[in-house]
């Protein structure tokens, strides 16, 4: 089958039921933000936040600010360091151009980029359901899975400890924290994950068609694409770079002979994408940020059984389907080309990579195709086990088949959806920032310079890099270099209001300029700016002030 017979082959009703299927999922995963904003307290500004991950949406603001203020190349400005402009991430440049060019802010960009890319993210999961199903209903039941299958992590969550967290570490249900678990929490975080998976599947059934079909056309497009996700999703290199060369092997075993065809696919998409592969690892040798970056970047796996339940009854489907491939005397290219991505993806959720859980991302799409693959053949062993008129009864029946898919393969989705209702409900202080702190953003952006560094706490700290583009000395546990040392300098600074002629020397050393000081600063200790020589009142509004640093 070619991409152009794949896509022919979609009917106009199951046309319908994509159009349809992403009108409702850009619904009900816009409406928690626009709640949120709804919910904005008086003289509060609403930060765009949600409760998923929200640490890391103003790093992505950060590098878009940056291209607003005419830099192409980013620094990275969680961190106070001198450093050369190197990161060059085209997604977040990309969005950065339109905003500057459209004037709109970097919330708005984010979110309309995000209902965006959900239309080609629905259309590319139905080709991979289309590609492994020729039976429409089955296609379609697929398509469903693949849009709002979840675990079943919120059901074991009330008996897991809380205490879970050591650096880099949280063992407690991903489907309802990590947007890489399932395509739903994907769609609802953020437009660059959305993409990265979009692309991952494109770039495998690109790899897998110019395999059977032996056409470069297909191993180029899928260099292409490759290029495009390792420019701005690096993580993904081993992913895709392993799933391909691990396929071949199999298939070279399978049949008892080296497959040059396959090889060189192969090494057109590695050749296309190795632009990106050789920027990173540049980067990584020769760049002392990077560096420092990678080493704080730990995301680790949590432990198997966690994972289990993360993924619920899918996961379990889908070993058995491993089962009913392995066993199968007519196993075909596509059953081995699944299993192995299944199996290799997953192997990596264990690998020795320190961004482990980040290899999670488009994992549960082979899962889910084989996880139907399995209630397909469960089904044929019900029909020819019971009598017609009760399978009918039963398996027949449309609105049992929607209860049961929702009791047990959407229950932590459904949990996400409304979580974010109920905090914003609550109106966290995190999720909003009072208008006092955000003129006080204003005036450090008007009146300092790229070069500046800004003393904070944590909180705003990991808000004025996305707002106004400036430098902060700590303010995001990766981004920041050294981060645990600078968190506790931080907090030293703050927390006493002695110790002035060592901090007359931190605040050198470190190169800070400014002090941010608004409710959040006061609340760690008694530290008073004013009554210190060494720092100028240059900005106040109600309870926020900023002080300059006299050196």
């Amino acid at each position: 089958m070619t991409t152009k017979n794949l896509i022919k082959s979609i009917t106009a009703s199951e046309w319908k039921l994509i159009i349809w299927t992403t009108v409702f999922i850009i619904i009900i995963t816009t409406a928690p933000y626009i709640y949120g904003w709804f919910q904005t307290p008086t003289d509060h500004t609403y930060t765009g936040l949600h409760s998923l991950t929200p640490g890391d949406m103003h790093v992505y603001f950060s590098y878009m600010e940056q291209v607003k203020q005419g830099y192409l190349l980013s620094e990275d400005i969680y961190t106070s360091e001198p450093q050369s402009r190197v990161i060059l991430n085209g997604f977040w440049s990309s969005l950065g151009l339109f905003s500057l060019i459209t004037k709109t802010s970097n919330y708005f960009t984010f979110q309309l980029f995000r209902i965006i890319l959900i239309p080609l993210f629905i259309i590319s999961l139905y080709l991979i359901s289309s590609w492994f199903w020729q039976k429409k209903i089955w296609r379609k039941i697929c398509f469903i899975f693949l849009c709002f299958g979840s675990g079943l992590g919120v059901i074991i969550y009330p008996f897991l400890s809380s205490e879970t967290y050591i650096k880099g570490y949280y063992n407690l249900p991903l489907d309802m924290w990590a947007p890489e678990n399932n395509n739903l929490l994907t769609i609802l975080q953020s437009p660059h994950l959305i993409s990265a998976t979009a692309l991952i599947i494109l770039i495998l059934l690109l790899f897998y068609f110019a395999t059977e079909s032996n056409k470069t056309s297909y191993s180029l497009g899928a260099g292409i694409l490759s290029l495009s996700l390792f420019q701005f999703h690096p993580f993904h290199i081993p992913t895709i770079l392993a799933v391909i060369s691990i396929y071949i092997i199999i298939l070279s075993i399978k049949y008892n002979k080296i497959l040059y065809s396959y090889l060189k696919h192969f090494l057109i998409i590695i050749a296309i994408s190795s632009p990106s592969i050789l920027y990173y690892s540049v980067l990584e040798k020769y760049d002392f940020i990077t560096q420092i970056r990678t080493y704080q970047n730990i995301c680790l796996t949590p432990s198997l059984l966690v994972v289990f339940f993360s993924y619920g009854f899918l996961i379990l489907l889908s070993i058995y389907a491993l089962y009913k491939i392995i066993s199968s005397s007519r196993i075909n290219n596509k059953h081995i080309f699944l299993a192995v991505w299944l199996i290799v993806q997953f192997s990596l959720l264990y690998s020795p990579l320190p961004f482990q859980r980040r290899l999670m991302q488009g994992l549960q799409i082979p899962m889910i195709i084989l996880a139907v693959y399995a209630i397909y053949h469960l089904n044929l062993i019900i029909k020819s086990n019971i009598k017609p008129k009760k399978y009918n009864y039963y398996f027949k029946n449309k609105y049992l088949a929607i209860i049961i898919f929702i009791i047990f393969f959407t229950p932590s989705n459904l949990y996400n959806l409304t979580r974010d209702i109920v905090v914003f409900k609550k109106t966290y202080p995190q999720l909003y920032i009072h208008n006092d702190i955000i003129a006080g953003y204003n005036w450090l952006k008007q009146n300092t310079s790229p070069d500046d560094v800004i003393l904070s706490d944590l909180y705003n700290g990991n808000l004025i890099p996305g707002h106004i583009g400036r430098k902060i000395f700590v303010g995001h546990g990766v981004e920041t270099l050294f981060f645990e040392s600078k968190l506790g300098l931080m907090a030293w600074f703050f927390s006493t209001n002695n110790y002035d002629l060592k901090k007359q020397i931190f605040l050198r050393q470190n190169s800070i300029n400014y002090i941010f000081f608004s409710p959040n600063e006061k609340g760690i200790g008694d530290f008073n700016p004013s009554s210190k020589k060494y720092l100028k009142l240059t900005f106040k509004q109600n309870e926020t002030e900023i002080y300059q640093v006299i050196k």
